[in-house]
């Protein structure tokens, strides 16, 4: 006989119903998908100590840990404001026994969960709770580079501050780079001396940001296929993952190229920037050729190529 979702209990499933009813209930608001996801994740961590397997399909990524969206097609993710993503439940409400222990736990880390991160700053304390769990020393490190670029990014900064502050904090994450990911070990070397030259050639505090943030999303995409940074992915998702990873990697070299084009004059000569400036003049010259044979098809890619729009 067939065994009903009463008598196994999806707990993930019935997690996030539990806390997206119980956060718009207290809120009056859907949580932001940083909330959610950090709901999802601590609460995984939590029951785990009791040895409680949810079977959450997560892994680590951009804004830390976070669950396989496309494995839990009970969740609408709603994109209407591009700066603001929101979490809501579609579908029938999950069956489940009241009394199963599982679901008591759940309430129970709910309910302290809403309390504590609700509001302005909640979204931040959560993802800092997360972080503490971080599988490499790396994640942290750069975690605070990432912020301290974020933080003055739409101001005028302090004096010096790229030098006394971001500089320094760059070095220590870089320095605890994990070896394990030894395989991008020569693109990560790369961005060390591109946003090196950038930042004593007069970039922005923001063109940093952007520079960093273009580095770490890149590194995301290794990040999310180590084991120790997901659990419950299916392997058909991640030959999926793995499969995205030489195009991006050949967009994120292109950028690196642009940044050197942009910010290095050829003084003092530095061998790195010489070779990607090099690269960059050689499709740059492949490029002006196609645009030359086609013209009315060209100005998209003639935009891209140097950099605008990215």
């Amino acid at each position: 006989m067939l065994r009903t979702e009463q008598e196994v209990p999806d707990h993930v499933k019935i997690a996030s119903f539990i806390f997206l009813d119980e956060y718009r209930s207290k809120n009056r608001d859907d949580p932001s998908g940083i909330v959610y996801n950090k709901f999802m994740t601590l609460l995984n961590s939590e029951l785990k100590k009791d040895k409680i397997d949810l079977r959450l399909p997560h892994c680590w990524y951009r804004w830390g840990d976070e669950v396989v969206r496309y494995h839990m097609p009970y969740l609408y993710w709603d994109h209407d404001d591009p700066r603001y993503t929101t979490v809501l439940w579609k579908g029938k409400s999950p069956r489940y026994r009241v009394d199963d222990p599982v679901v008591l736990r759940i309430k129970e880390f709910s309910g302290r969960f809403i309390d504590k991160y609700s509001g302005p700053e909640g979204a931040e304390m959560a993802i800092d709770k997360v972080y503490e769990k971080a599988p490499f020393k790396f994640q942290n490190e750069y975690r605070k580079m990432r912020e301290s670029l974020k933080i003055v990014k739409n101001k005028v900064p302090p004096d010096n501050y790229v030098n006394s502050v971001v500089m320094p904090l760059f070095k220590n994450a870089m320095d605890v780079f994990p070896k394990e990911f030894s395989d991008i070990g020569d693109i990560k070397k790369d961005f060390e001396e591109v946003f090196g030259i950038s930042a004593g050639r007069g970039a922005t505090v923001r063109e940093l940001f952007e520079m960093a943030e273009d580095f770490w999303f890149f590194f995301c995409y290794h990040l999310r296929l180590h084991p120790k940074c997901r659990e419950n992915v299916p392997r058909s998702t991640l030959d999926i993952w793995e499969e995205a990873i030489p195009w991006e990697t050949e967009m994120y070299e292109r950028g690196l190229q642009n940044n050197v084009h942009e910010f290095y004059n050829g003084c003092p000569p530095n061998p790195t920037a010489d070779r990607l400036l090099e690269k960059w003049k050689k499709d740059t010259d492949e490029f002006e050729k196609l645009l030359e044979a086609y013209p009315d098809d060209m100005d998209d890619m003639y935009e891209f190529l140097h950099g605008k729009g990215r």
